[in-house]
Order: C-alpha cells, then structure tokens, then sequence
C-alpha cells in the first residue's frame, strides 16, 4: 500500500470515527437508521413511510408487501400504526373498489418536507465549505470510490487465515 492509500484509508477513518457524521449518515435512506423524519419508529415504518413518500399516487397493501418483502399481515400492523400517529391514511381506489390505496396523510407530507429541509440544511453545513467545483470532483471520486468498493472480493483480504483481521487481536478488534 503506498503511503497516500494508507493516508487515505486513515483519513476515511478519522470521518467514519466522527459521532455526528455517522448519525448523519445513518439517518439517509437506504442506511437503516432508526431516525429519519420523525426521529422515531422502527426500521419497517419509516421504509414503509419512505416508499410512500415517493409513490405520491400511494399504493395498495399488496404492492408494499410485494416491494418490501414483507408478510402482508405485517403490513396491515404497521399501516395501522402509522395511521394512528396520523402520517398515513387509507383511501378507496377509484380503479378497483375492492381496493384500498394507502397514502401519506397531510401530516405525513410536511413531516417529509420538513425532513427534506433538515437534510439539505445538514448538507449544505458539510459540503458548504467546498465550492462547485470541489463538490462536483468530490462526488465523481466517491463514485468512483463506490464502483471501485463494490468490485473488490474481500475474500482476497483474508490473506492470514480464517481469522483476518482479528489475528493476534483477540475477538473484537475491529
């Protein structure tokens, strides 16, 4: 590893040590935080919440039971939840009225666009200090990053054993 990897992997690492930042981070869409824009309920409602949020049109039971391969009872029980805390509702289909289309409520909007506003306010405070051009070879690079982390086979990384990286260590060094 030449000494500006190493430099780099250490300067990733001091970020990803950062409190703040990995809540930041953890509270993204697709990163399983247990926040997001109500700062509370499970995992399951705010997903269910999330698909909501950009399926303006709402959608069926089965159709969020199908995308998020969940039982459909499961879905009953956490629309039922979010509907009690007032941020979804359940309207009849006008195509098929045998069918109930689910719906982020009134509440349920402006809770999204109040989150809309925290995140960009967030990102504006992390990336502010770069201009647009620093930001846009930031994002090519994190892409590339990405592309790049996804290609890797970490199996190659276990060069030491059955036990890499904790040799030596004991169990939890990492």
């Amino acid at each position: 590893m030449s000494d500006e990897s190493r430099d780099l992997l250490q300067s990733f690492g001091k970020l990803l040590q950062n409190r703040e930042f990995l809540m930041v981070i953890g509270h993204q869409a697709g990163m399983g935080g247990h926040g997001g824009p109500n700062g509370n309920g499970g995992r399951g409602q705010m997903r269910l919440l999330q698909l909501l949020h950009h399926a303006r049109n709402g959608m069926t039971n089965a159709d969020i039971a199908e995308i998020l391969d969940i039982r459909p009872s499961s879905v009953s029980a956490t629309i039922s939840r979010l509907e009690d805390m007032g941020l979804v509702e359940r309207v009849p289909s006008e195509a098929d009225k045998r069918a109930v289309i689910v719906k982020l409520s009134d509440q349920g909007q402006k809770m999204f666009a109040q989150y809309d506003q925290r995140v960009d306010g967030l990102s504006e405070k992390l990336f502010g200090g770069l201009d647009e051009n620093e930001q846009a070879d930031l994002q090519r690079l994190l892409t590339k990053l990405s592309h790049q982390v996804s290609d890797l086979d970490w199996g190659d990384l276990n060069h030491r054993g059955n036990d890499w990286p904790h040799h030596g260590f004991g169990p939890r060094w990492f």
